[in-house]
């Protein structure tokens, strides 16, 4: 008995969860808000779920919160946030590096969903920009292409193969230059958005 005891209270303490109930477009879902402290990784996440009529619930989207993963000298941190505006769910996630981790991502992505008249999900875009490693520390793939022009066929093929792994691993069309900027300001913009909301609560 004791030892059911500890192991409910080690579960409550890796993972802690709230439901809330909303309407979007005359569809009900129901969002889970959890939290997680797992070895060196901690943080909370929002998972969609979409009320079907026998009451089951079917998920359908998750976006992660905050996640801090990794020591005081080398943190990798993803922060996020999501707006809710008539029919449109809007996904913000950023991504940085602390101290010496040069070998996790920095970026941004945006991705806009519609619910449908008859509760479906629509992805309307999903935009991205990623460095997978800190700049200078990755000589091997297209990566670097990113900061100087490739200059032949090979390397063009290197920033190609890039961009597309990047595309197929973080799920989004890949942004340049300036909108690349703009894509990180916006979602720099949405999380300050987002703090703001939670401390006039």
């Amino acid at each position: 008995m004791k030892q059911i005891f500890i192991l409910a209270l080690v579960m409550s303490w890796l993972f802690s969860e709230s439901m809330e109930s909303l309407t979007i477009n005359d569809q009900k879902f129901s969002l889970e808000k959890g939290s997680y402290n797992i070895y060196d990784s901690k943080g909370s996440y929002v998972k969609f779920y979409r009320v079907e009529s026998n009451k089951t619930l079917t998920p359908v989207l998750r976006l992660t919160l905050n996640d801090t993963t990794g020591s005081c000298e080398s943190k990798s941190l993803e922060n996020g946030a999501y707006e809710i505006d008539g029919a449109t769910i809007t996904f913000y996630t950023l991504w940085e590096r602390k101290g010496r981790a040069y070998f996790d991502p920095f970026g941004a992505k945006i991705q806009k969903y519609k619910v449908t008249s008859d509760g479906k999900l629509e992805e309307l875009s999903s935009m991205l920009y990623i460095e997978k490693t800190k700049r200078d520390y990755d000589d091997e793939s297209g990566m670097r292409y990113l900061f100087q022009k490739a200059k032949n066929e090979i390397e063009k093929e290197q920033f190609y193969a890039y961009v597309k792994e990047v595309e197929s691993e973080y799920g989004g069309k890949f942004v340049f230059a300036n909108e690349s900027l703009e894509l990180i300001n916006r979602v720099e913009v949405a999380l300050k958005r987002k703090l703001r909301l939670m401390w006039s609560q």
